[in-house]
């Protein structure tokens, strides 16, 4: 018979070299799905967001206009993110803009885009958020309106920036015709869009129309340097057309 003592001592043996087996993973016998799974995924990381930069027009702010006339204001912004002329604000222009000096007959046609895009571009320059029109299209009747006739010329004031301010700025663009109405009750500037440029100061009161004073002949050089880009805003490049 087994010395009882010597089998408890081959039992208690036998148990710790288990032990030490286990916790180094090679216990014998020890089944591969004791391990727990590794955790894989199908599906590959998402890519991450770009950040997309905001275009220098997204950041030009919209323009407060009042119809000295009509009394109408909107505020617009003239150009899309991608700096083309937002037709549909350019609409909301021809009818902001239009002739209401007799209250029941208003008049509206479509105001050429590039006085549209001076105007504006001179609001950007003085960083001025508001604009009075005191004339933009004006019907023909017993005055021809000159250019005025033809949505091609708007009469304005931007806010917090001086007449002779404005029009010295704006005689500074090719291919323009500025004029600057120096009476104490007008100090509004006259813009229009032609080929060669021309540039007048006028004292006329309110409601009366004097012979203009010239300031001068202008080179031709100074409107052969027109590119596409005079018309827009400073800082920005004209798009692709």
């Amino acid at each position: 018979m087994r010395n009882p003592k010597r089998l408890i001592l081959m039992a208690a043996l036998a148990c710790g070299c288990w032990h030490k087996a286990e916790a180094r993973g090679t216990a014998p016998n020890a089944s591969a799905s004791s391990k727990p799974p590794a955790v894989t995924s199908s599906n590959p990381p998402a890519p991450e967001t770009p950040v997309v930069a905001p275009s220098a027009f997204t950041r030009l702010s919209p323009l407060k206009i009042t119809n000295a006339n009509s009394h109408e204001t909107r505020t617009i912004s003239l150009y899309d993110p991608s700096g083309h002329v937002d037709e549909a604000a350019a609409k909301e222009l021809d009818q902001l803009l239009c002739d209401a000096r007799d209250k029941d007959h208003v008049e509206a046609s479509t105001i050429d885009r590039r006085t549209l895009q001076l105007f504006f571009r001179a609001a950007y320059h003085f960083k001025a958020l508001e604009a009075e029109v005191i004339s933009a299209y004006r019907k023909p009747g017993r005055h021809r309106e000159g250019l005025h006739a033809q949505g091609r010329a708007i009469d304005f004031k931007l806010a917090g920036v001086k007449a002779a301010e404005l029009a010295a700025y704006l005689r500074r663009q090719p291919r323009v015709g500025v004029g600057v109405y120096t009476h104490p009750k007008t100090q509004y500037v006259h813009l229009d869009v032609r080929d060669m440029s021309f540039h007048w100061l006028d004292g006329s009161p309110p409601r009366r129309r004097w012979r203009e004073q010239s300031l001068g002949r202008i080179p031709p050089e100074h409107d052969a340097a027109y590119t596409r880009d005079s018309d827009w805003p400073e800082g920005t490049t004209a798009p692709s057309p």
